[in-house]
């Protein structure tokens, strides 16, 4: 019969069972792949777990194979994004022990799929820059000037300033989807973001309203929400929207200039 020192000493060095997470993971290579497949892994857990450390542990101990890609793991690069639970996120920024499982994890939809949760971003990256998002003052400044922005000003755009690029939003708006003429709530965050800085100027600011001012821009928002709701960094691209919109109405009102 064990003693009773004998039977702590059994209870003290015994190790608990370590928790699992499932995640059923979209897999496409398409040097390999007719279609793309969902591939499920068991992962073991730890306090904290990201989505994106789940992956980095299925790549590195279970599937080299796995593609996904990543940066800074701190959700401010935004190159994480992908559809988790029916949801566009940060990978890097979403815990596993908060999610539903089995965890599913795709790559974000409206994108094309280079390569497992890799999505194409040309396209994302040519809507961004088709809203010339840099500085255009009205005039060069002197030897010496500098572009004084007031703290009201600042204030104003502080809630478009930490648009990250991940693509979240845009992969979420039906109009981005359909239009592929329509810049999307990523890039016309953008625009607003310097068609509101007092440091360009009136003939500048009048410019960027009027470029974006067709169906296939402001007006073309759905005002669903959607981009809002996924934004990573609460911005809200539907608010900056409908605010250039109800701009450029007023100017259209304004007959005695």
């Amino acid at each position: 019969m064990a003693t009773t020192q004998e039977t702590q000493k059994t209870e003290t060095t015994s190790t608990p069972e370590s928790e699992t997470a499932t995640l059923d993971v979209f897999r496409y290579i398409p040097e390999e792949d007719d279609e793309p497949h969902t591939e499920t892994y068991e992962v073991e857990t730890f306090e904290g777990m990201t989505v994106l450390d789940a992956l980095i542990k299925i790549r590195d101990e279970q599937d080299p194979s796995l593609t996904v890609r990543h940066s800074c793991r701190m959700a401010r690069c935004g190159s994480d994004a992908v559809y988790i639970n029916g949801t566009q996120r940060l990978a890097c920024n979403t815990q596993v022990g908060e999610l539903k499982q089995p965890v599913q994890v795709e790559p974000l939809p409206r994108f094309d799929v280079i390569r497992d949760l890799v999505v194409e971003m040309n396209e994302f990256y040519d809507r961004m820059e088709s809203v010339e998002p840099w500085f255009q003052p009205d005039h060069e400044p002197e030897t010496g000037e500098e572009y004084l922005q007031t703290p009201e000003n600042r204030r104003n755009i502080d809630t478009v300033l930490d648009c990250i690029w991940c693509g979240a939003c845009t992969s979420s708006c039906s109009p981005a989807a359909s239009d592929s003429d329509f810049p999307g709530p990523a890039a016309l965050a953008k625009a607003y973001r310097f068609y509101k800085d007092e440091r360009e100027g009136e003939e500048t600011r009048r410019r960027r309203l009027e470029m974006l001012e067709n169906s296939h821009g402001i007006y073309r928002c759905h005002t669903q929400f959607n981009c809002t709701e996924v934004c990573p960094k609460d911005i809200s691209p539907t608010e900056a929207i409908m605010e250039m919109s109800r701009d450029a109405i007023k100017e259209k009102l304004r007959f005695w200039r």
